[in-house]
This record gives structure tokens, sequence and C-alpha cells, in this order.
């Protein structure tokens, strides 16, 4: 696999060229690509929409107004597992080592992100979707962690194919992993413009009020 080497020194926001951070980066960097296995896992599932707040997804429902938004007039859809894998996350630390720990969850950051855009890409190849956006559970108010549970339900146990597990909480282990429902879209709609999060590290658009509104009601 590769690693985007200018993706994790853009994220670790390394100013003035820091030769102490950016080595350290790179390091770990060669160190991580000797280890990490990305994983990721997808099915094909059948959706309705049942009222504003509900969606039924092969027999699971799901409680979210913008799911429900979303899935209007869309029958197909494609709940999806990713992982930047446990093996990263044995790899060992210097406890008080915050640099080191910092650097090596950014690694782990930008191996997801890489993990789940190459699987959205493949979805979309492999059934001929000219668009395609996402919700996740956790990303906002209105699609909590708590839609963790029916969305495991989905892959019934098939999850452990990739190591991924669900905490009693609603989190994911290992934790640079990722959960979502892809559906077919191509008005260019975003989930980042639903989420009041400024400092999300993963963001890709601006929160949007307008877009907020018309999703899921009035903040």
């Amino acid at each position: 696999m590769k690693i985007d080497t200018a993706a994790v020194i853009k994220r670790m926001q390394i100013r003035n060229g820091n030769p102490r951070m950016e080595k350290m980066a790179l390091e770990l960097i060669d160190i991580a690509l000797g280890v990490a296995r990305p994983k990721a896992i997808y099915r094909i599932s059948q959706a309705k929409v049942i009222d504003r707040g509900t969606v039924d997804i092969d027999g699971i429902q799901f409680t979210s107004r913008a799911l429900s938004k979303c899935l209007k007039d869309q029958p197909t859809v494609y709940p999806l597992l990713a992982t930047a894998g446990q093996e990263l996350d044995e790899l060992p630390t210097v406890k008080g080592d915050l640099m080191r720990q910092f650097t090596l969850d950014t690694i782990k950051m930008v191996i997801l992100f890489s993990a789940s855009e190459y699987l959205t890409n493949y979805i979309k190849e492999k059934h001929s979707l000219n668009g395609a956006a996402a919700l996740n559970p956790g990303e906002f108010d209105d699609f909590p962690l708590s839609q963790q549970k029916p969305l495991f339900a989905l892959f019934g146990g098939a999850e452990k194919q990739i190591g991924v597990a669900l905490t009693s909480g609603g989190a994911l282990k290992p934790t640079k992993s990722r959960s979502g429902i892809l559906f077919p879209n191509e008005t260019g709609f975003m989930s980042c413009k639903l989420c009041t999060m400024l400092k999300c590290p993963g963001r890709r658009a601006a929160y949007n009020p307008e877009v907020f509104k018309e999703y899921i009601g009035t903040p």
C-alpha cells in the first residue's frame, strides 16, 4: 500500500519546515508501511423510507431525518465499514511521548481516509454510480452513535472478517475505523454540510445552515 506523506505532513500542521517533526513523520510512515493492513467491507441493501425520520434497511429500522431525506427515491444503498487495521494499534509507543503518539494517530487517520475513499470509488465503479454520498453514525445529533447498532446488525457478524467491533458505547474498535451508509447521489451533497463541529479533521465542506435546515430542520 501507499501512504500519502504530503497528507500526513499537512494534517500535522508542520510549519516552517520543522526538521525534527518531519523526520519523525517519515520514520513512522516507513514503519507503518511495513505493518498496515487497512480493510473494508460493504453490502448491497434495500432501503424504504417509512416517514420523515425513519428508514427501513433490509428489515432493520434507522432513526434519522437526514437519512430519511437522503434515501427518498433511493431503494438501493451500500452499508460499509472501513478500518486502518489493528496492526497499527499494536505499534509500540513510549509513555509520555506525545509527539510520537500524535504522529502515529495522524498516520492512522490518513490511512483510514484512504481506505474509505478506495472503497467508495470501488462501489461507484462496481455498481455504475455517477455520484455517491454517505452518512456516518456520530457525525451529528440527528444520526448519533446509537445508530451504529442497527448498522452492525446489517452485517450479521461479517464485520469480524476485517477485525472491527462495536463497543457498548457505540464506538468502533480499532479506533481509526469508519462505518456508514453510502447511497447514489448526483447533487453534490456532503454530510459535512450538516456537521457543526468546525475543527473536524475529516471536514470536506463547510457547515451550511441552509442545508441543515433542509435536511434536518431548525438548529
